[in-house]
């Protein structure tokens, strides 16, 4: 969108036909709701979302931690949003369209065209023909999937590192404005949430983190099990209906520890394992770093500079912006995911106003590293 905006040829090739539904939790955090301000399009994603203003978070024994996001988030917008993915990704991609970008859906990339060690497009399988596609640069944003980072053979070894499944329910009780985690002694290390998408409908699921033993019953399972056992659940869809299937998904959170750049090509998001790795959420980080890919393409065709090194840049801002967040989350996920630790942490946050503070601040990628790791200096 921003390279169209600025007069540059964009194609975007997406394997789905839009609009299409997506698997996801549908929140979009401050920091997303700040990339879409700088965007201009805070506005229209406002008219097609449910405003949020706040979390609330449920230790294992019921303690509830209240947080508004006001005075909490500077200097994001005290506000975040829950929208159906099918409404938010068609949205950009129109947008995009509107900018001067072409859009091809159905398209499945399978390869690239290389040429002398550097990549100069793509071949595309469109309509039962393969076809090939040059371009400048090539930007992955291919999520979960590893069969392009095969190709240019810097998949990870570790793949997948959280597991979630949601469903939509109408009909739930005593909805407000705030995005809901539940964290429970069964899902553990994980959480569950609740995100109001209207005054009566919900995004309801779990997100775990298997480690080396994946959970004996299937997450679907898991999570149905949940909402029928758990008496805050059961009393908030007593008279819910769920509306279509419960679906999962893979969540990869492994940057910085594969390359996100090289000759001719840049990755972006999920695809480069920009999502959060403690929380799950994945949508604000990547649409800082596409943000970040535009600036650094915009850069490098403005210096006439087309060998594909001077891409390198982007590998440096991204890991200047997102590195010391990711290993200071890493290192902090197994307090934070602990039901003894939670237990004894959201019940002093709810006396201390700083610590309640220091929480969502962190989550939100807010806090340096050093205060995060040592917080008395």
């Amino acid at each position: 969108m921003l390279l169209a905006r600025l007069g540059h040829d964009v194609l975007l090739l997406d394997r789905a036909r839009f609009p299409r539904k997506k698997t996801c939790g549908d929140g979009l955090t401050p920091r997303a709701v700040d990339t879409l301000a700088r965007l201009g399009l805070e506005k229209k994603i406002a008219s097609l979302s449910f405003k949020v203003l706040s979390a609330r978070l449920y230790a294992p024994s019921g303690t509830v931690l209240r947080a508004s996001f006001a005075n909490s988030v500077e200097p994001l917008p005290p506000r975040g949003y829950v929208i159906q993915r099918v409404h938010l990704d068609d949205l950009l991609r129109l947008e995009a369209i509107k900018a001067g970008a072409r859009f091809v859906g159905g398209a499945q990339v399978t390869d690239f065209i290389w040429d002398n060690q550097r990549v100069k497009g793509v071949k595309v399988h469109l309509d039962g023909v393969e076809k090939e596609v040059r371009s400048f640069v090539v930007v992955v944003a291919t999520g979960a999937s590893l069969h392009l980072l095969k190709r240019l053979g810097i998949a990870p070894a570790s793949g997948v590192d959280l597991f979630a499944v949601r469903g939509y329910w109408e009909g739930v009780k005593d909805i407000d404005d705030a995005l809901e985690f539940h964290f429970v002694r069964n899902i553990s290390p994980g959480y569950s949430w609740l995100f109001p998408v209207s005054y009566d409908v919900a995004n309801i699921g779990i997100c775990f983190y298997p480690g080396r033993k994946f959970p004996r019953i299937l997450p679907r399972k898991m999570l149905m099990e949940l909402l029928s056992s758990h008496p805050y659940f059961r009393k908030r869809l007593e008279n819910a209906r769920p509306m279509g299937k419960i679906h999962g998904y893979p969540i990869r959170t492994g940057f910085p520890l594969q390359p996100v750049s090289g000759k001719g090509w840049l990755i972006v998001g999920e695809a480069a394992g920009l999502v959060n790795p403690v929380t799950g959420e994945g949508i604000d980080l990547a649409m800082e770093s596409a943000e970040l890919a535009a600036q650094v393409i915009y850069q490098v065709i403005g210096s006439g500079n087309r060998d594909g090194d001077t891409l390198r840049l982007y590998s440096k801002k991204l890991h200047s912006r997102f590195r010391g967040m990711f290993y200071a989350l890493r290192l902090i996920r197994p307090v934070a995911l602990h039901p003894q630790l939670q237990e004894f942490v959201l019940r002093m946050a709810t006396k201390r106003p700083g610590l309640k503070r220091r929480i969502i601040r962190i989550n939100l990628g807010l806090v340096p590293v050093h205060q995060i790791l040592f917080p008395w200096f």
